[in-house]
C-alpha cells in the first residue's frame, strides 16, 4: 500500500497488531514529536527523548510496519538519510478492539500525574478545568467541534513559530486533553 503524499486527517486503529505498537509509552512519544514536528531522524528524536539511538530505531520500524509511519525522502539529506513522517494527524482506535482502552489509561494516568504535581508545586504549567452543563447531544458535539478548531489554530501558530526558530528552549511539548461525555445518566422520564 502506497502512502498518501500528506497526511491523512485520521488513521482507525483496527487491528491488535496496530493497537500493539501504538501502546508502547516510547513509540507514543515518537508519534507525539513526529506529530509536532512533522518529520524527524532517529538521532533528533533519540536526542529529543533522552534515549539511545538504537533503541529509537527499533520504535520506529517498529511503527512502520504497523502502518503509522511512512519515511519522508523529501526531507533527507542524502539516500542514506532515513527521515520519518506520520501517516495521518490523529489515530482513532476502534473502540470494539480489545485492549483498546490501555491507551486511554495510559493518558488519564498522565493527567492524574499532573495533577498531583501541580497540587504540590506551583510552577508547574498543569491545568484542569471541569465545566458542568447541561447539554443536548448535538449542543455537546457543536461545543467539541469547536474546541477542536481552537486548538488545532493554536497548534499551526505553533508550528510555525516553531519552524522559524526550532532551538527555542522555551518550546516544550504540551499535552492537550479534551473529553465531553454525559457525567451521569439520566433515568428516563
Amino acid at each position: 500500500v502506497q502512502a498518501p503524499d500528506k497526511p491523512l486527517e485520521t488513521f482507525l486503529i483496527d487491528d491488535a497488531v496496530t493497537l500493539r505498537a501504538i501502546s508502547h509509552p516510547v513509540r507514543q512519544e515518537i508519534l507525539e514529536q513526529l506529530a509536532m514536528r512533522e518529520h524527524a531522524r532517529a538521532a533528533d528524536l533519540a536526542a529529543w527523548l533522552d534515549q539511545p539511538a538504537n533503541a529509537i530505531s527499533f520504535h520506529l520500524r517498529t511503527l512502520a510496519r504497523a502502518g503509522l509511519i511512512v519515511e519522508a525522502p523529501e526531507h533527507a539529506r542524502d539516500r542514506r538519510d532515513r527521515v520519518w513522517r506520520p501517516v495521518a494527524e490523529s489515530y482513532r482506535i476502534d473502540r470494539k478492539l480489545p485492549g483498546s482502552t490501555a491507551l486511554v489509561e495510559s493518558m488519564v494516568g498522565w493527567l492524574t500525574e499532573a495533577i498531583r504535581a501541580s497540587e504540590t508545586d506551583a510552577s508547574t504549567h498543569h491545568r484542569l478545568s471541569m465545566t458542568p452543563s447541561l447539554f443536548t447531544e448535538e449542543e455537546a458535539h457543536g461545543l467539541l467541534t469547536e474546541l477542536l478548531q481552537v486548538i488545532g489554530r493554536h497548534q499551526e501558530q505553533a508550528a510555525e513559530t516553531a519552524r522559524r526558530d526550532p532551538d527555542d528552549p522555551g518550546r516544550i511539548p504540551y499535552q492537550v486533553m479534551v473529553a465531553i461525555g454525559p457525567r451521569h445518566r439520566q433515568p428516563p422520564a
